[in-house]
């Protein structure tokens, strides 16, 4: 994550108080839920056909397990991103308090299914902004601002309330492995860093760290694929006009620069297979994306997927289809698509304006991807938040958007849950 993200988080945090022709909604896997934060601040979870409304703890609980006897003053206090943990039990929130003038921030872990407080702990000035859970559920990995560089830091650590830092850098993005024992870091030198820009590992329980390149080329996080058995990264040398695309064995060795593209990329490898899609543009400060390529590690062919500009993209469940958002120039409104990533075919599901936090997401897509989910266990609908009226215009979508799930159809008839910023779905 950036310092723009964190100007950005700070700004939500300010103001916001932050079917037609359809699969059936009613096969749903064991959770199948959706969390989402509503208009008040209020942390709820939903089944997806609408029914099952389920709150989080309130404020007045939430002082039974925190640490001041001070009455909670609802209008200024409020949950933000919501995330799930990877088996479904658990589900981890930020919240801020205001009083006297002084901002609280804290970290909350609940029982998905009882809505019971696992673990709090609060702290003026903590400024947490991206959570993200270890592939085991055991820990989340924590990113906090402030003055200086960004602090990757583990909670609830085994002993004591604070969380544990282990790296620092900013901009700071991270790709847990899947047993939970190391992480895949880029980053930068802003911000105070020091040491300058570098993809790591960094192994959990000692803190041992690994270089694996100084010269990161413009990108989010690196990231290893489904099985542990590749990673990607980009790289950039002094004076090259493009940047490499690297893939390297699981441990970081026997590196290989498999393709020359734009220097601004953002990588996300297949949930199911050896197939990295890499989206890139020619202009480093630019919101959208022109193209989103596949690269086949067993084939070493990279071949175009999608060719238009675009904010983010993110792989359904199978790794069959990729959602991606566009924007829509000459219009108001945006669209989500989907194209099948063998076929290469495409459709657009509907027309929309996203939410404040929704636009957060596709800034950052290819970290958020890794974390908070927007498609459904079984890959037939997903979620969003904004707006979606047939005349669109950017107020609504701003001031008071709702969370809708969406078939994965052609022309598809939005269903809207509740009134609410921003929403993910279990992932079982």
């Amino acid at each position: 994550m950036t310092a723009r993200c964190h100007v950005s988080l700070s700004f939500l945090l300010a103001t916001a108080l932050f079917l037609t022709h359809a699969p059936s909604l009613s096969a749903a896997p064991s959770i199948n839920r959706v969390a989402y934060i509503d208009r008040a601040g209020d942390l709820y979870t939903i089944r997806p056909d609408g029914t099952g409304r389920q709150k989080m703890a309130s404020g007045e609980m939430l002082q039974q397990a925190s640490f001041s006897p001070r009455s909670v003053q609802r209008s200024r206090d409020f949950y933000s991103w919501p995330a799930w943990s990877p088996d479904g039990q658990r589900l981890a929130s930020f919240r801020v308090e205001l009083s006297g003038g002084q901002l609280t921030d804290g970290l909350y872990i609940f029982d998905a299914l009882s809505a019971r407080i696992l673990h709090a702990y609060k702290e003026p000035g903590l400024q947490p902004i991206y959570a993200y859970w270890s592939p085991t559920s055991q820990q989340l990995g924590v990113l906090l601002g402030g003055r200086g560089p960004f602090s990757l830091n583990l909670w609830p650590p085994s002993s004591g309330q604070r969380p544990q830092r282990v790296a620092q850098g900013a901009p700071f993005y991270f790709h847990w492995r899947a047993d939970g024992q190391a992480v895949l870091t880029h980053t930068g030198g802003n911000r105070g860093g020091g040491a300058g820009p570098a993809i790591s590992v960094v192994t959990i329980p000692t803190g041992e760290r690994h270089l694996l390149s100084r010269s990161p080329s413009v990108f989010g996080p690196p990231s290893w694929s489904f099985d542990g058995k590749w990673l990607a990264y980009g790289n950039t040398r002094e004076g090259q006009e493009k940047a490499a695309l690297m893939i390297a064995a699981g441990d970081g060795s026997q590196p290989e620069s498999v393709a020359l593209v734009p220097k601004r990329m953002a990588l996300a490898w297949s949930p199911t297979q050896h197939l990295l899609a890499i989206a890139t543009t020619s202009f480093i400060r630019a919101p959208l994306f022109e193209e989103v390529r596949l690269f086949d590690v067993g084939s070493g062919v990279l071949h175009p997927l999608i060719q238009e500009p675009l904010a983010a993209f993110f792989w359904s469940p199978d790794g069959t289809r990729i959602l991606y958002a566009k924007r829509n120039p000459d219009r108001a409104h945006w669209t989500w698509v989907v194209v099948d990533v063998h076929s290469r075919t495409s459709f657009p599901v509907v027309n929309f304006i996203p939410s404040r936090p929704q636009i957060l997401v596709f800034q950052y897509f290819d970290q958020y991807a890794l974390s908070h989910r927007l498609w459904s266990p079984d890959g037939q609908f997903f979620t969003f938040s904004g707006h979606t009226d047939p005349n669109p215009s950017p107020g609504p979508g701003i001031r008071s958007p709702s969370v809708y799930i969406v078939p994965v159809t052609k022309d598809a008839t939005p269903q809207r849950l509740s009134d609410g910023h921003i929403a993910f779905w279990s992932p079982q």
